[in-house]
């Protein structure tokens, strides 16, 4: 079907980590541009360069472990897989991803690169981690909201104890105040009725 291809690889590729050294998903090819690159040149011992001839036959192309492509968007598309076909889901969301791979399950159907038991755990987890975050919110903002009108009250509390205290004092001092004022005319009468003893 193919035939053995070998793997392009930019200049200095085999010096640096970025550039795929023990990292396959890094390994990629750039042509060589330099004016003495010796690959440009080709040079014999030195990498290959990316030609004409290096392509499979047309009867291999386009396949994936022997097998015709089909792009997976939504459950519709699940049951275009027949025999000599393999499916690959496209870019969907979660909740999409959900049903193909129930159905998946459900069907015992073969797709490229994707474990559908392994996704509904994984997504089952999450869906628990994030109903238990929204929980414990919803709980931290009950209590936040019981403890902010306790406060609420027991300042409230406060203000009236402390107004009435003040009331409390006032009155007091108003009584004072009479005492003083009616002490005060009693002396000035007697000191009074005494003057007018003495001129008698």
């Amino acid at each position: 079907m193919t035939k053995a291809k070998p793997v392009f690889r930019q200049v200095d590729a085999h010096k640096y980590s970025k550039l795929g050294v023990r990292r396959k998903k890094k390994v990629k090819y750039r042509f060589p541009n330099g004016r003495d690159n010796k690959i440009r040149l080709n040079y014999a011992g030195r990498l290959r360069k990316v030609k004409v001839g290096f392509k499979n036959e047309n009867d291999g192309r386009h396949l994936v472990n022997g097998k015709k492509v089909i792009m997976i968007y939504n459950v519709a598309d699940l049951k275009k897989i027949v025999e000599g076909c393999i499916g690959i889901i496209g870019k969907v969301g979660d909740r999409n991803k959900k049903d193909i791979a129930e159905y998946v399950v459900k069907n015992k159907i073969e797709l490229f690169r994707f474990d559908a038991k392994k996704f509904l755990d994984r997504l089952d987890k999450k869906m628990k981690e994030a109903k238990d975050k929204k929980d414990k919110r919803k709980s931290d903002k009950i209590a936040r909201d019981k403890k902010a009108k306790a406060d609420e009250e027991k300042a409230k509390k406060e203000a009236e104890k402390k107004k009435a205290d003040e009331e409390k004092k006032k009155d007091k001092l108003g009584e004072k105040i009479d005492e003083k004022k009616e002490k005060k005319v009693d002396v000035n009468v007697e000191s009074k009725s005494k003057m007018k003893e003495k001129k008698k």
